[in-house]
C-alpha cells in the first residue's frame, strides 16, 4: 500500500504499480505486452485511440506503461525479465521493435507539437500537462497550460462526475505543484461540494475514496460503498445495478481501496481471475464483452494487476 504521506507524485506511484505488474508476468507475457504497446504508437509518436488517431488521452496511458517497461529493463528484478526484453528487441515479427526509450523519444516529439496548440477538453489538458511533466518539456510551457487548465476546470465546475474530474485535476496538480497544503485545501473544497451514493458510478466513488484519504478523512462509508461494486465472479462493475464487471472500474476501485488502506484479501482472488480472463495477446480487454484491444484498457489491466502484486 502507498502512503498518503509519500512525496512521490501519485502518477509516479502508478508507474511503480505498472512495473510490479510487468514483473509479475512471465517472460513471454512481458514480451507480448511490450510488443502490443509499441504497436499502438503512430509514426508521429502519439498513441492510437480506437479510431487509430493519435490522442493525448491514450498517449498518457502509453507513456506511463513505457516508463514502467523502461524501468523494468534498466533494473530487472529477475534474469527472466532481462531475457524477455532482449527477445522483444530482436523479434523481427514485432510491429515496432524499437526499445522503450526510443518510443519515448517519439512520444516527446508528439507532445511538443501539441504543446503549442489550443487543446480542447479538460481531461485532454490534464493529460498534456502530465505528459509535459514526465517528459521534461519546458516548465514555462507547463505553467501556461496550467493556467488554461484552471480556466477550463472553473468553466466546467458544475458538470456531472465532478468528483472524478477533481481527482484527475488533483493528479495533475500533485505532479507539478510544490505546495501540498494548498492542494489539500482545494481537494477539501471539492469534497464538500460532492456526494456519492449507490447510484453514482464506480469511478466517481473511487475518486471520492481517494480524496477522502488525502484529506485524512474517515472515508469508511465511502470505502464500503465502493466495495459493494465488487462482483462475486471477480472485478468491479461500473454501476451497482449491472451484473458484469469491467476493467476500468476494477482498476480504479482497487487503486483507491489500496491507497485508503482497505483490506483487499477477500477481493484479490476473484479480481485476479477476472484480470487473467481478460488478457489477450499482450493486451487487456475491457471485460464487458468488447474484444477490441487498446492502450487504455491494457493500462487498467496492468494497474489492477500491480495492486494485486503488492
Amino acid at each position: 500500500m502507498f502512503s498518503s504521506n509519500s512525496h512521490i507524485p501519485f502518477y509516479r506511484q502508478m508507474i511503480d504499480l505498472l512495473g510490479n505488474a510487468m514483473n509479475l508476468l512471465e517472460g513471454q507475457g512481458r514480451a507480448e505486452v511490450f510488443q502490443f504497446i509499441v504497436s499502438q504508437q503512430n509514426t508521429d509518436g502519439g498513441f492510437k485511440d480506437r479510431g487509430g488517431r493519435s490522442d493525448l488521452y491514450y498517449s498518457l496511458f502509453g507513456a506511463l506503461m513505457l516508463r514502467a517497461i523502461e524501468s523494468e529493463v534498466r533494473n530487472p528484478k529477475s534474469e527472466e525479465s532481462s531475457q524477455s526484453q532482449l527477445a522483444v528487441s530482436n523479434n523481427p515479427a514485432t510491429r515496432n521493435p524499437q526499445p522503450a526509450n526510443e518510443s519515448i523519444v517519439k512520444l516527446k516529439r508528439f507532445v511538443q507539437e501539441n504543446s503549442s496548440k489550443n487543446v480542447p477538453g479538460f481531461i485532454e489538458q490534464c493529460c498534456l500537462v502530465l505528459l509535459q511533466k514526465e517528459l521534461r518539456i519546458s516548465s514555462f510551457v507547463r505553467i501556461t497550460n496550467l493556467i488554461k487548465l484552471s480556466r477550463s476546470f472553473w468553466k466546467e465546475r458544475y458538470s456531472i462526475n465532478l468528483s472524478y474530474r477533481s481527482f484527475v485535476l488533483f493528479l495533475t496538480l500533485d505532479a507539478v505543484l510544490p505546495f501540498p497544503g494548498l492542494l489539500k485545501f482545494g481537494a477539501g473544497k471539492m469534497l464538500k461540494r460532492t456526494t456519492v451514493d449507490q447510484h453514482s458510478p464506480c469511478s466517481e466513488v473511487a475518486a471520492s475514496v481517494f480524496l477522502q484519504k488525502m484529506m485524512n478523512g474517515d472515508g469508511s462509508a465511502e470505502q464500503e460503498l465502493l466495495k459493494s461494486f465488487a462482483c462475486q465472479t471477480g472485478g468491479f462493475k461500473a454501476f451497482s445495478h449491472l451484473q458484469q464487471a469491467d476493467m476500468l472500474s476494477t482498476a480504479v476501485a482497487m487503486f483507491a481501496l489500496n491507497f485508503a488502506g482497505s483490506d483487499l484479501r477477500l477481493l484479490k482472488p476473484n479480481c485476479l481471475d477476472f484480470i487473467q480472463e481478460n488478457y489477450s495477446d499482450g493486451a487487456f480487454l475491457s471485460g464487458d464483452g468488447d474484444l477490441t484491444q487498446d492502450v487504455e484498457y491494457t493500462f487498467y489491466g496492468l494497474l489492477a494487476l500491480g495492486v494485486l502484486a503488492g
